[in-house]
């Protein structure tokens, strides 16, 4: 059928059964008409902004003939740490109903059929029609949207995960995957950044970067407190206030009493706080709420926490913590509870009583509809945010406020963290206009009565930074990813301003690791099990690196002033600090990086991944718990579940399986087996219940090993048996499924499969080099002839017809037959083998550590007959030695006396002239330029996001096509 404008409706409505407003409809005309979005969505509190979600994938369905037109990467950004994403909730609703549509179950509607169709035209065969991902941390081998450069995709996440990708700096990325997530967020991409006045440095930092012509990014702003921008703004027209849905909502009286200032310490004002929460839900059961759902918002983490515990002693009530610093599965079990107090939702009559305690993640991308609302006095964007959350359906009901002013927060020599003097000004403005100590806080009440007083509101917002100026060279170097040069500008700076500190670490708490494993001895051993078991996004909890610094040094009670918005550091009070004994992390970086290791607080960097003992406590169900020494639970198994399909790895130890039972797990695990499976039956018929380990031993908190362990029954493959652990077989083994095991629900999750050197060279069985290279050259060619020349289109099949030429290496061979060259194959040369790789075998193949296959590659390819034919020979050579993301602009080893590589494509005349040097030599010389000049050549030809893009077309081409090797 022909897509047009008019459809978007019933587009809106299959998907969400409702109609969408005028001001989303009247988006989608102004698009079609002339296909650039407004630098601003100026929309209230309600009014549904993040239906700019439905209206961007309808766009790019619209454009399906000319994809260039719109974005194929579409990334919805919030400058908070993501509790309940209710954007992502959307997006993935919008995902399930086109892969729903295109398995032929779009509920009648041809309008959803047709746009998934078209969008599966442009994902080809290797993605469905949409994917809608978050970004919490990305983790080496875990970057599932990242599956093609023609998938259409939604991504949720904060301004430090997709601002430092963008920037070539991921946060948790490899550096090695670093220029892809670069190559893909700059090409063809639209970031929705939501309240942007809270992202400030960040607005401009993109701004910059689309001046200077380097990335292909379209920018808006959506915002309910837009200030005065003077931007080419969007706004509800005349028709959407007269909607009977949005009117509700924008007349809804919210009054607020301004309570007078509470002294004290922190227990004191937790005290005022909670009273007045429990005074606030008494009076509003007596107005007929039932059940009434109050919020109590507070600055500080160790604040909300205070008052929780006050609330949460009432079984008839559910009380929830919400903030920011939590693992990802911790606020998935949360929005079950919070579930019945969304928008309009109608089964609220059912559920208990609410109080929900949380911080500045409260202010922006959740869905709550509250009853009543205690908040602490805050700048006013803030205050209009929160109470954005009350009555937000503009529901016909008594709803209340209550804004507590602390004393220290109102002096006149008040400089908070966060909001600097703005809760002082803030203050003194509201009292200005309150009638007998009341504020309407209303949509459009609060706003009127602040003009009527001469209050300009943009005064009274919180203080935002600016960012420094992007200079090319900065580029430059960032551009420069493998590996990173020593003069690194921070990125930080240009994503949250000077003096604003937001990014940091992930960490990850796992129980079969210990204090006595973080020493030297013991690293190469916390290596392997590590690389067996990598830690998954899902168990992260993302820390800012000073409060990590501080507590690894020793600092017991760092973290209790945290904040759960970019803040200035912060020194706790003079004598509440309590030393301890310093602690060491094992950093992960990936099994290849020499990044990766054991570390110390002061050799901590932004975006690093740690992975700590659970002893070390510090964390709960709901997040960072800075006075909690409990040991923390470990969540690896739930957080790897979704990748089961691809790779399963359960861990048997004494840590895992707890109690009485691990002495009769341990005595099968010393005796003599004949292969995996053999053990895991004989395991299967020792690891209790998770009920009887209880009954057991008295304690219900004993994990479950037997559920992985039955997964393992449904092993696409052998399983394998690793000991591991620094006290060998005592310690315990992993079991590891390495092609998965069969899934009987969901979509399967893949992952880049040639990121490091055992995954590059290993598959369920041997690959003949030929057969790979063509492979990989047929997909880079489907991935890139619907952006790209025809020109570009040859030269990248081209050079994926050659990239992996360095295989034919006699010495790459003889590894792949095992390191015994008597075993190295009569035949054609091997792209892969079904042997697992090892150092070992490495070294006895006679490779020099360190050895590229991609940088001999690019001297054969110069041989090569049809290296003649391309458009641009140097691009060729750069797309090649660049393929796993090494050489950008260095290599790091030496090949003293090569081989000669054995003839192989199939062209018996192809040598290698004696004399030649590859990029790993400063010797190499092509058209007059070393390597690292052609790295600068190519980016003033092609611009540095789209010489990334470029190499992105090219190295995904690569992972879809060993995926494909890995299942047949």
């Amino acid at each position: 059928m022909k897509l047009c404008t008019a459809d978007f409706t019933s587009f809106f409505q299959a998907i969400h059964n409702c109609r969408p407003f005028p001001w989303q409809q009247a988006l989608i005309d102004r698009l079609a008409a002339d296909g650039e979005w407004p630098d601003m969505l100026d929309l209230p509190t309600g009014s549904g902004k993040t239906a700019a979600l439905d209206a961007a994938v309808f766009h790019l369905a619209l454009c399906e003939d000319t994809p260039d037109r719109a974005a194929l990467r579409i990334a919805f950004v919030v400058d908070r740490r993501l509790v309940v994403d209710d954007a992502y909730a959307r997006a993935k609703k919008i995902e399930e109903a086109l892969c729903h549509a295109q398995d032929g179950g779009s509920n009648g509607s041809a309008v959803v059929e047709e746009v998934a169709k078209r969008l599966q035209k442009l994902a080809g065969r290797h993605g469905p029609p949409l994917v809608a991902r978050r970004l919490r941390g990305g983790m080496p081998l875990e970057d599932d949207w990242a599956r093609t450069p023609m998938q259409p995709t939604i991504l949720c996440s904060t301004v430090d995960q997709i601002g430092s990708r963008l920037l070539f700096r991921g946060y948790g990325v490899s550096d090695t995957m670093k220029p892809v997530h670069a190559g893909l967020l700059g090409s063809g991409s639209l970031i929705l950044l939501d309240e942007a006045h809270l992202a400030e440095p960040f607005r401009q930092t993109l701004h910059a970067v689309r001046k200077m012509g380097q990335a292909r990014v379209e920018v808006v702003v959506l915002s309910a407190t837009p200030g005065n921008s003077g931007e080419r703004a969007f706004s509800l027209s005349h028709e959407d206030r007269s909607d009977s849905t949005l009117r509700k909502r924008l007349e809804a009286n919210k009054p607020a009493l301004l309570k007078r200032p509470v002294r004290g310490g922190i227990s004191k004002i937790a005290a005022a706080f909670s009273e007045e929460a429990l005074a606030m839900a008494d009076r509003l059961r007596q107005k007929g709420a039932i059940p009434a759902a109050v919020g109590v918002v507070v600055n500080r983490v160790d604040l909300a926490r205070r008052i929780f515990d006050a609330l949460d002693d009432d079984a008839a009530v559910d009380v929830v913590l919400l903030i920011g610093r939590s693992r990802s599965l911790g606020r998935d079990a949360i929005s079950e509870i919070l579930a019945p107090f969304r928008t309009d939702e109608k089964s609220r009559a059912h559920a208990k009583p609410l109080f929900v305690v949380a911080t500045q993640c409260l202010e922006v991308g959740v869905d709550l509809d509250l009853d009543g609302l205690v908040t602490q006095a805050a700048s006013l964007d803030a205050l209009r945010q929160r109470f954005g959350r009350l009555n937000r359906a503009g529901r016909s009901i008594h709803a209340e406020g209550t804004v507590i002013a602390v004393a220290e927060d109102i002096s006149k020599r008040a400089d908070d963290p966060v909001y600097g003097d703005r809760i002082r000004l803030t203050w003194d403005a509201l009292g200005s206009i309150a009638e007998d100590g009341i504020v309407d806080f209303g949509l459009e009440a609060l706003p009127t009565c602040l003009k009527n007083a001469g209050i300009e509101p943009d005064d009274l917002a919180s203080e935002c930074p600016n960012a420094p100026v992007v200079m090319p060279a900065y580029i430059d170097l960032w551009s420069q990813t493998y590996p990173s040069p020593t003069a690194d500008p921070e990125v930080g700076i240009f994503l949250h301003g000077t003096g604003r500190k937001a990014a940091g670490v992930s960490i990850v708490w796992r129980a079969d690791i210990s204090r006595t494993d973080l020493t030297g001895s013991a690293e190469s051993n916390l290596k392997e099990v590590v690389r067996l078991v990598p830690p998954r996004a899902a168990e992260m909890l993302e820390l800012p690196i000073w409060i990590a610094r501080a507590w690894l040094a020793g600092s017991a009670t760092t973290g209790l002033n945290l904040s759960d918005a970019p803040q200035r550091e912060f020194e706790s009070p003079e004598g509440e600090q309590i030393q301890e004994t310093p602690k060491r992390a094992f950093r992960w970086a990936g099994n290849d990086s020499p990044n990766t290791g054991i570390v110390k607080a002061s050799q901590l960097r932004v975006g690093d991944v740690l992975i700590i003992p659970a002893e070390y406590g510090r964390c709960d169900k709901f997040g960072w718990a800075p006075e909690s020494n409990d040991p923390v639970i470990d969540v690896a198994d739930e957080a790897a579940e979704p990748y089961w399909g691809r790779r399963c790895a359960v861990r048997i130890t004494d840590d895992i399986v707890q109690g009485k039972q691990w002495d009769r797990i341990s005595n099968v695990l010393a005796a003599e087996y004949r292969n995996g499976s053999d053990l895991r039956d004989q395991l299967l018929a020792v690891v209790p219940s998770t009920a009887d380990m209880a009954a057991a031993d008295g304690n219900p908190a004993f994990r479950d090993a037997r559920k992985p362990l039955e997964e393992l029954k449904g092993a696409k493959g052998p399983i394998d048996v690793h000991f591991p652990y620094a006290d060998g077989r005592k310690g315990g083994a992993i079991l590891v499924a390495e092609r998965g095991v069969e899934r009987r629900h969901g979509r399967l999750v893949s992952v880049p499969t040639t990121e490091d050197n055992a995954a590059s060279s290993t598959s369920g069985k041997p690959i003949r080099l030929e057969d790979h290279l063509c492979s990989v050259a047929h997909i880079a060619e489907d991935f890139a002839q619907i952006l790209h020349s025809r020109e570009l289109v040859d030269d990248l099949k081209l050079a994926a017809r050659l990239h992996d030429a360095g295989k034919a290496d006699p010495r790459f061979q003889t590894m792949l037959a095992g390191g015994d060259p008597w075993n190295r194959p009569d035949g054609p040369p091997l792209a892969k083998s079904g042997r697992s790789w090892s150092p070992s075998v490495w070294n006895r193949a006679g490779l020099p550590k360190g050895w590229r296959h991609e940088a001999l590659s690019v001297q054969m390819a110069q041989a090569h007959p049809e290296f003649a034919g391309a458009h641009d020979q140097a691009l060729v050579l750069w797309l090649i030695g660049t393929h796993h993301g090494r050489g950008r602009p260095f290599f790091e080893f030496k090949d003293p006396s090569p081989e000669p590589p054995s003839p192989c494509l199939e062209v018996d005349e192809w040598r290698l002239p004696a004399d030649a040097s590859g990029p790993q030599s400063l010797a190499f010389e092509f058209d007059g330029l070393d390597w690292p000049s052609l790295f600068e050549e190519l980016k003033r030809r092609y611009g540095t996001w789209g010489l990334a893009h470029l190499e992105a077309i090219l190295r995904l081409a690569d992972h879809r096509a060993s995926e494909q090797e890995g299942k047949s």
